[in-house]
């Protein structure tokens, strides 16, 4: 866990990394402008107000103070050219540099397309389309969005403005809306799988298909329709099993149709647990349905196991710039379906152990770079094979989408030119594990400037078998993954890429709170919500709270705490028009260097109003700050305290297999959903959706019927120890872009309607996690058959455990042999966080051959269960 750990908050500073540099426009563009001549001070230039004195080349360059000193009725005979037509420039960092477009509407009659405002594209132009999602399966009467996508014939996409038509196709059902989405309705009765939502594009037209299910359902019934997160499409031969509140079967198990439906009889009772288990897919329950007065139809969403099958994008940038800078850049694919059921290891990926040589200052061997990393210096190319792995989805054959081998996603990149000076270098000399993470970012927050932006809309792939090295994924071979470069530097014409050209303040309301202080950063990541392809990203900021109090701490740009720069492309190359989002990660960075505590993030989603980016870095204007604390809105609780007794029988208070936040309150902690994840050695997942409002007093899972694994275990039993834990809270809404979007129920997320998880991202306006792992333990010394001597301490390792009379519990070691070896405990973790505990040997203990074994132990002195033991062989003399 420590390297997943260290892997996940690599690519966030990674993504901090590129962001110190990049390529932006000459200061008088290469066609006039410059102040001509040396300079050895500002004064020595023809205007101080519009030229600073370059020392480093003597050279006067243009500079300004606001935008208006980039127009030409200020600058006069020293105008820049490149800011005289279009959409002008705007002052950024004291250069002027040209102005890009966010939406349509900052274009007036024309459209925006790459960030510039173009003439609209005809509707002549395309040669195929397609509708997303293209397969779905809906109760009979419920509603679901669909869009349509477009190409030309070379296969790049086209962005219509006009010229879409819809029809509901020959299923039947209604259509509402007009552009390029509507809100299909289906029809009132049941039908087969056939033609939906149709679009038309001149001559052109694309269609989903839909099956609708009859949604009449008897008092004693439960149905449920069991479908595949990111393809639509219904999940056979799944089992379906109710139980009642204490984990007991209630009637007999049903099995899912060709379209994912079953139903279930003989249900009784007010309060129900629905589980569903899929051999290919994580398991789901959905804990204390209450079935009075709901439809008794339940929508069950599952997701394909992440690891066993992988494969994606591959390539490398083009036009990296001939500098002397460090040239960085990070590749990844669109984050498909729900952000929060993220496999680390998928997003990740494989890492790529290489030598970094940066000049003089780094030289180090084998670092372990993720696969989606670029980087060269100067005419070195360092790393420059660049990889990101997508989730199985759809692709052009039906058979390939069905059996989890293929997917389209979109591929993006951030790159930029990073001058050495500016990097800090020095926070790494003590290695990864010394890193002060809130440091570094800190360091980094002055120095990001502009950096670009590269999109593939649409990038099909192939999957295959994952193969497994002592049961670990290996993902290093992308033979097999599909051919596609980015384009690291901005381009005249717009082919290349695009800069985060929008600059624009963020109001952060109180930070969330772990192990009760605040956390210490904040990660802003900006992106587009793409229908059928997921979260792109387009941009970053960050922040810390070193003063520890409830506020990000001020930037020297920004007029109070509590305000974040955030930097951010336009939506471009064939992701115009889609929905911008920004989501603010609270995070405890000091906690990424004790070993007891779990990745824990608190999460805002915000959007832009009217769908529009801003250019305003300092906040003047406060129409123009995107505050995240409209309403009211806070951010979630993290959702300590978290509890399952995996045992049969009775545990630390706990029932058999229940799960429990005993403190978990909804008091001005508005939570739509928890949602409890389990893994396995295998990372395959049981997922539990719990009503938040019983959270407190538990939820107990039934026993897998027979034929199935129980993933609450490593290995499917109890002797393989325990399975991963990852506790979330979900806040969702309808309405999410509204100003105080109303909670979303328990209830309307888990039947179905027009308001599954398959569209969670789409509702998402915040969550909470902490990923409490599974303990361990382990020797440091002695090691097995070494020696140490009675009346010194022994250091045992743990993890994923807080030791402490008040925590979760101590260490206990127990000896066979030997004389006078009596029990011993390790009470206290005095090494910061390393999970070093020490246990003194005791001062009567002697012999050779003595087995000692190291236990975790409740704060009464239980073993857990199941156990977590570690034994060696030692002398004590």
């Amino acid at each position: 866990m420590h390297l997943v750990r260290v892997g996940f908050f690599a690519g966030l500073l990674g993504l901090a990394l590129i962001g110190c540099g990049g390529s932006k426009p000459t200061t008088d563009g290469g066609t006039g402008g410059g102040g001509g001549g040396g300079c050895f001070d500002s004064v020595d230039c023809p205007d101080p107000n519009l030229f600073y004195c370059n020392t480093t080349i003597s050279e006067c360059v243009p500079a300004c103070r606001t935008s208006e000193d980039c127009k030409d009725s200020v600058r006069g005979q020293y105008k820049l050219d490149y800011c005289s037509g279009g959409l002008g420039c705007q002052c950024d960092d004291g250069a002027c540099v040209g102005s890009v477009c966010g939406s349509d509407s900052d274009c007036g009659t024309q459209v925006c397309r790459n960030g510039q405002c173009v003439d609209a594209p005809a509707a002549t132009t395309v040669t195929r389309c397609s509708v997303l999602p293209d397969y779905a399966v809906l109760k009979a009467g419920t509603t679901q969005k669909f869009s349509v996508e477009a190409f030309d014939t070379a296969g790049n996409p086209v962005v219509l403005n006009a010229g879409v038509t819809w029809a509901a196709g020959a299923v039947g059902g209604s259509v509402a809306g007009t552009g390029n989405s509507v809100v299909y309705t289906a029809p009132s009765a049941a039908a087969a799988e056939g033609v939906g939502p149709t679009a038309t594009i001149g001559t052109v037209s694309c269609s989903a298909k839909i099956v609708s299910l009859d949604g009449t359902v008897a008092a004693s019934e439960i149905a449920v329709v069991v479908t595949d997160e990111l393809t639509g499409r219904g999940i056979s031969g799944a089992t379906v099993l109710a139980s009642d509140t204490a984990g007991a079967a209630i009637g007999a198990t049903a099995m899912t149709n060709a379209s994912g439906y079953a139903k279930l009889t003989g249900v009784t009772g007010t309060e129900v647990n629905v589980s569903v288990f899929s051999t290919s897919y994580n398991y789901l329950t959905i804990a204390n349905y209450d079935v009075a007065g709901g439809s008794r139809f339940l929508s069950a969403v599952l997701r394909r196991h992440q690891t066993d099958k992988y494969g994606g994008q591959k390539g490398t940038f083009n036009n990296v710039p001939s500098s002397s800078n460090v040239h960085a850049g990070l590749a990844g694919m669109s984050i498909a379906g729900s952000v929060v059921d993220l496999s680390f290891q998928q997003l990740l990926g494989n890492t790529i152990p290489t030598r970094v040589k940066i000049g003089n200052a780094i030289d180090q061997m084998n670092v372990p770079l993720p696969a989606g990393v670029y980087l060269g210096f100067s005419s070195e190319n360092i790393k420059t094979d660049i990889s990101a792995q997508g989730l199985a989805g759809v692709c052009a054959d039906d058979a390939k989408t069905r059996a989890g081998t293929c997917g389209t996603r979109t591929g993006w990149a951030l790159s930029g030119d990073v001058p050495i000076g500016d990097l800090p270098i020095d926070a790494f000399a003590g290695g990864v594990s010394m890193i002060d993470y809130a440091s570094v970012l800190s360091r980094i927050i002055p120095i990001f400037k502009k950096f670009n932006s590269s999109v593939i809309r649409d990038v099909e792939f192939s999957l295959k078998d994952t193969p497994r090295t002592n049961g670990v994924p290996d993902f290093s071979s992308t033979a097999e993954f599909t051919a596609k470069n980015h384009e690291f530097s901005v381009k005249a014409d717009g082919t290349g890429a695009v800069p985060l050209a929008f600059n624009f303040v963020n109001r952060i309301p109180d930070l969330p709170k772990f192990r009760n202080n605040y956390v210490d950063g904040l990660v802003m990541l900006g992106g587009a919500n793409v229908p059928g392809r997921g979260v792109v990203p387009l941009g970053l900021g960050v922040a810390v709270n070193d003063n520890g109090d409830a506020k990000i701490d001020k930037s020297m740009d920004l007029s109070a705490p509590g305000l974040v720069q955030l930097r951010m492309a336009p939506t471009h190359h064939g992701i115009e028009g889609t929905e911008y989002g920004v989501l603010a990660l609270g995070l405890p960075f000091k906690a990424f260097t004790d070993v007891s505590a779990g990745i824990s993030i608190s999460g805002l989603f915000a959007h832009p109003a009217g769908n529009k980016l801003a250019f305003d870095p300092t906040g003047a204007s406060a129409d123009k700050i995107l505050d995240f604390g409209a309403g009211g809105t806070t951010f979630p609780m993290l959702p300590e305290g978290a509890k399952y007794n995996y045992s049969a029988a009775a545990s630390g208070g706990l029932s058999p297999r229940t799960f429990r936040i005993p403190t978990f309150t909804t008091t001005a902690n508005a939570t739509t959903a928890v949602r409890v994840s389990f893994a396995d050695n295998f990372d395959h997942r049981w997922v539990v959706l719990a009503d938040p409002a019983k959270v407190a007093a538990g939820v107990t899972l039934p026993v897998p019927p027979s034929g199935t694994v129980d993933r609450t275990f490593a290995n499917g039993n109890a002797a393989s120890g325990r399975s991963t834990l990852l506790v979330q809270t979900v806040r969702l809404s309808e309405t999410p872009a509204a100003a105080s979007p109303p909670l979303l129920t328990y209830r309307a997320l888990v039947e179905a309607n027009g308001t599954n998880a398959d569209r969670m991202t789409d509702f998402t306006t915040g969550f909470a996690f902490i990923d409490y792992g599974a303990p361990s333990i382990g020797w440091k010394t002695p090691m097995n058959n070494g020696t140490i001597t009675h009346g010194m301490s022994a250091t045992v390792t743990v993890n994923h455990f807080k030791v402490g009379a008040t925590d979760d519990g101590y260490v206990k070691v127990t000896f066979t042999g030997g004389t006078g070896c009596t029990d011993a405990t390790g009470m206290a973790d005095t090494s910061m966080g390393k999970g070093e505990i020490p246990v003194v040997i005791p001062a009567g203990c002697t012999g050779t051959g003595i087995t000692a074994k190291a236990s975790l132990v409740d704060i009464n002195g239980a073993d857990l269960s199941p156990a977590v033991s570690s034994t060696i062989t030692i002398t004590v003399n």
